[in-house]
């Protein structure tokens, strides 16, 4: 007999748990059979679960890692967390996350549904497992530029159009860098009546997809084109660990500026957090730093990583010890608020969406 109760106690919650659990009776018969009130039965059996009476066992298959999902999913405030095995191939671990991205997206689309795509390699895998069992009237539209030199599978205009026909949507594609020349050029753009609707029907989303960036030298902006090795090393320097859409952060999630951000073409972060649902992905190895950062910038709801990256940002998060700084803000060099420089009078007609 448990000590922390009776034995009356014990006996009473051990017949219910039986009758309930093993026999499958319903909570209005167990009111009936022991004199009870139906809030009452319930009562009880929440309690024979709190004192141990009843245990659970869940026995998941053995590629699933519910206990990391379940640390990241307290630590960062997340709706959800999907950790993939990952072996030590980074092509493997790729796939395999953008499978369990694309398995995500199936579940929560629906007719209607208007999702904003961002860039990277692991995003741009995703639609080579995106397969919805019917045709889905769901239309994705980029959420930032793009460059001829990024491949056409980590291009936000082309994820768009693979994720569209695969199952019958529409693509809406942004016709723009994702860095223009100068702020000059930008809000010439962004007075373009093609290029604010597109911006203005990603902010509002009803989910995004984005990639996790980081600030090494063969990162996806240096690989493009629309960065130099010397602008990302000057962003490290900054204290810069990733970017989301281009928009860069420390390891503490505030913001860094600099001035290629007025040349940005994209959703602002304080944008991407109105969207219901975003979803971030990431699988390469020298991601974790920049996985953090995100997560503590706020606004990921959903993660899908590999196992490796996820049990690493959980030991850096533990080492800084910090916890998440949704639009922390920022200092020195970090941008006062949001991502970006204050908004021309171009910008200011976008201030919803930029």
């Amino acid at each position: 007999m448990r000590e922390d109760l009776r034995q009356d106690d014990y006996e009473l919650l051990a017949r219910l748990a039986e009758r309930y659990y093993i026999d499958e009776r319903t909570q209005e018969e167990l009111a009936r059979e022991f004199d009870l009130s139906r809030p009452k039965v319930q009562r009880l059996l929440e309690l024979a679960r709190r004192t141990g009476v009843v245990t659970i066992h869940v026995q998941a298959p053995p590629w699933l890692r519910l206990e990391l999902e379940r640390e990241l999913r307290g630590r960062f405030g997340l709706a959800d967390a999907i950790v993939c095995s990952s072996g030590p191939a980074p092509e493997a671990r790729r796939e395999a996350v953008a499978q369990r991205a694309a398995q995500y997206l199936e579940r929560r689309l629906h007719d209607g549904s208007v999702v904003a795509v961002g860039h990277g390699r692991t995003a741009g895998a995703v639609p080579r497992y995106f397969r919805p069992g019917n045709r889905l009237d769901a239309t994705f539209v980029s959420a930032m530029g793009g460059s001829p030199r990024i491949d056409a599978p980590t291009n936000p205009n082309e994820i768009c159009r693979a994720l569209a026909d695969r199952c019958g949507g529409r693509a809406e594609s942004l016709y723009a860098p994702a860095y223009v020349e100068s702020a000059e050029v930008r809000d010439q753009l962004l007075a373009q009546e093609a290029v604010a609707a597109t911006l203005e029907l990603s902010a509002g989303a009803s989910l995004a997809l984005v990639g996790i960036g980081a600030t090494d030298d063969d990162c996806t902006m240096v690989r493009s084109g629309c960065l130099t090795e010397v602008e990302v090393a000057r962003l490290r320097r900054q204290g810069a660990v990733g970017d989301v859409l281009g928009n860069y952060f420390d390891i503490e999630g505030r913001p860094v500026s600099s001035p290629h951000q007025e040349r940005l073409v994209a959703l602002s972060v304080e944008t991407l957090r109105q969207i219901p649902t975003v979803v971030a992905t990431a699988s390469e190895p020298e991601k974790p730093a920049a996985i953090l950062g995100t997560l503590r910038a706020g606004g990921v709801s959903v993660l899908v990583i590999d196992e490796a990256n996820a049990r690493a940002v959980l030991e850096l998060a533990g080492r800084s010890g910090a916890g998440p700084v949704p639009g922390g803000e920022g200092a020195g060099d970090l941008a006062p608020s949001g991502f970006g420089p204050p908004p021309s009078p171009a910008r200011a007609a976008l201030s919803g969406v930029l």
